[in-house]
């Protein structure tokens, strides 16, 4: 028998036995943001008209009181009450911050850490913590996801890396306990995370070229070309999906409140094929001839002429750029379809391209430009594993021999 009565928040539920017990039941959104209790017993009973005021009374009162919290809340996102969860609101609320100068993908990526945070340990003052506290929360952090597994090494000294940066916030806002913790966590050592070994070899891309137009997915054979023949990143080769800023008009090509931005359009290739790109990272431009790139020029080949308007990787089952995640997931299915192992991923194509341009004796600072770094060092990074350098030195070496036997 259904009941009319204010009781925002009521949520019955049924019982095996056949009772239903009554709880109020916060809003989930408020849940996320912080808000306890999350549920409250009631007990009381329904379907006995008796107790429908108490019913609405308790449920008023409950829904009143996370109400008033959330409408605090609001008011005092940036009030600081000396708990490390205060201090994360204030470093993504606060107008000085560098949280909100971050690109979206960036800032997407922080709040992630940033949670895990406030989560574990978000209760704890800043008055109490100490270097014990940080050594214990990065090992329990980079403790294996299941018995046996890997440890989350990468897991734990993000979260590290996320607590020194939110104290120099700190401290640039001139909250005093966060200078000592910088001055705590500054001789500290964390072990790093290593960096990544493994390169995409010309053997992959051609075996995975080919699967993937026989399966029909021309468009992950032409991106993965581009971004091996190019060294591009895939982001630029594919795009990405940035929020639309508040007051802005939706324009362009826009999905779930977000606007495709920085991928290769047709455009971007002129008649002489020479292809100039400016990078999201450094802003830098990548020119590539494209009469140079084999594996660009045989995908290209592949797409007709009244097709070439807008972007040029268009998935093919939902016709418009690739959704967040998508591409990769994809690529995964050719991957191995290919009998491409799982460890080589297909962000490794960059180090690949500039891995065998090392290898072929190309010029460091050529082989920068070509991959638009700012710096050299950063080049370097990315090869992974070539010989290019020790051969020509052993070329050298073998000179030398030779001409002091000479001699």
């Amino acid at each position: 028998m259904q009941f009319e009565l204010e009781a925002p928040g009521l949520k019955p539920r049924p019982r095996k036995n056949g009772t239903v017990k009554l709880y109020w039941v916060a809003r989930a959104d408020l849940v996320k943001a912080g808000y306890e209790p999350k549920t409250i017993p009631l007990p009381y009973d329904l379907s006995d008209r008796d107790h429908h005021p108490l019913i609405s009374s308790a449920c008023l009162r409950y829904q009143a009181e996370m109400l008033e919290w959330s409408a605090s809340r609001k008011r005092d996102l940036n009030r600081f009450d000396g708990t490390l969860l205060s201090l994360s609101r204030k470093y993504q609320t606060h107008p000085a911050s560098p949280f909100l100068r971050m690109k979206h993908n960036t800032r997407h990526k922080d709040v992630y850490t940033l949670r895990i945070i406030e989560k574990a340990f978000g209760k704890r003052t800043l008055s109490a913590l100490k270097i014990e506290d940080f050594y214990r929360w990065y090992d329990e952090a980079k403790k294996p996801k299941a018995p046996g597994g890997p440890e989350r090494v990468r897991k734990a000294y993000g979260l590290i890396k996320k607590l020194r940066e939110l104290f120099a916030f700190g401290v640039m806002v001139e909250i005093h306990e966060c200078k000592r913790l910088c001055e705590i966590l500054a001789p500290a050592r964390f072990t790093q995370p290593g960096r990544r070994r493994i390169a995409m070899d010309l053997e992959h891309v051609e075996a995975f070229v080919p699967k993937a137009i026989e399966m029909g997915r021309i468009s992950l054979a032409l991106g993965t070309a581009f971004q091996f023949d190019t060294a591009l990143r895939q982001k630029d080769v594919i795009g990405e999906w940035e929020p639309i800023p508040e007051g802005q008009e939706p324009t362009g090509i826009v999905l779930n409140g977000r606007r495709w931005v920085n991928g290769l359009t047709w455009s971007d290739i002129p008649a002489d094929l020479v292809l100039r790109k400016v990078t999201t990272k450094t802003g830098q431009i990548s020119a590539h001839d494209l009469k140079f790139c084999p594996l660009v020029l045989r995908c290209l080949e592949l797409i007709p002429p009244e097709k070439r308007v807008g972007p040029i990787i268009i998935d093919e089952t939902a016709g418009r750029p690739y959704a967040e995640s998508a591409y990769g997931r994809e690529w995964r299915i050719v991957a191995r379809a290919a009998g491409i192992p799982d460890y080589v991923w297909n962000m490794d194509a960059r180090a690949g391209a500039i891995t065998e341009a090392e290898d072929a004796g190309a010029d460091l600072d050529h082989i920068r430009s070509t991959a638009a770094h700012a710096q050299v060092s950063t080049t370097v990074r990315y090869s992974r594993g070539a010989v290019g350098k020790s051969r020509k030195v052993a070329e050298l070496r073998i000179g030398l021999r030779t001409a002091k036997n000479r001699a």
